[in-house]
């Protein structure tokens, strides 16, 4: 285990566990370069990028994160500093509740039970307060990650799934909040699901 963490294949935390470390997800990605879900992706991620102006990805859960395996630019200027292999939390992002609002009671609490650090001061924090969230997300078919995971950051996401009807991924709309204002956000959610929809319907999701 020693030379695995040297090797950054795993970590170790602050109570002497060993975690997946950056390495991994780092092949993990390169193996993720092909995975079918990326491939049937692409042309509805760069379709939404054109239309909505924004920053578009696709992720995929990696324990109680999710993992970038494809991105596609805005075409504004000013873009993302989001890379493909990057971990974020699920709890505070659009991609990650997405994904928990569709995950069996008993995994959502566990992740709870794992904490809910503040990300930032819009962070949700409240165990009683995710539960409602993710409730909302899974009713209206969206997230929107209102500068949770990172100031200045606005995203709008909705979960994939495949034929079993498992939660297999997200997408995401991001930019920059002075921009992808909160109105903006609720007006682009509907087109993100739809997206979203589509990408399920192509991995056989019989809805």
């Amino acid at each position: 285990m020693t030379t695995l963490e040297e090797l950054a294949v795993v970590e170790r935390d602050a109570k002497d566990h060993f975690r997946l470390g950056v390495k991994l997800v780092e092949l993990a990605a390169a193996v993720l370069s092909d995975h079918s879900l990326q491939n049937v992706s692409e042309p509805f991620l760069r379709e939404l990028a054109a239309r909505t102006q924004g920053t578009v990805h696709l992720a995929v859960p990696f324990g109680d994160e999710v993992v970038y395996i494809a991105k596609v630019e805005s075409s504004h200027t000013l873009g993302m500093t989001s890379r493909i292999g990057a971990r974020v939390p699920m709890y505070c992002t659009a991609l990650g509740k997405s994904i928990l609002a569709h995950y069996p009671v008993e995994r959502v609490e566990e992740i709870i039970r794992g904490g809910l650090p503040a990300r930032t001061p819009r962070t949700i924090t409240s165990p009683a307060d995710l539960r409602t969230e993710l409730e909302r997300v899974r009713a209206q078919g969206y997230a929107i990650d209102d500068q949770e995971n990172e100031l200045g950051v606005r995203c709008v996401g909705a979960p994939i799934f495949d034929y079993t009807g498992k939660v297999v991924g997200a997408i995401s709309v991001s930019g920059p909040a002075n921009r992808l204002t909160l109105e903006r956000s609720l007006e682009l959610a509907p087109g993100v699901r739809n997206t979203a929809q589509m990408i399920s319907k192509r991995m056989g999701y019989p809805r």
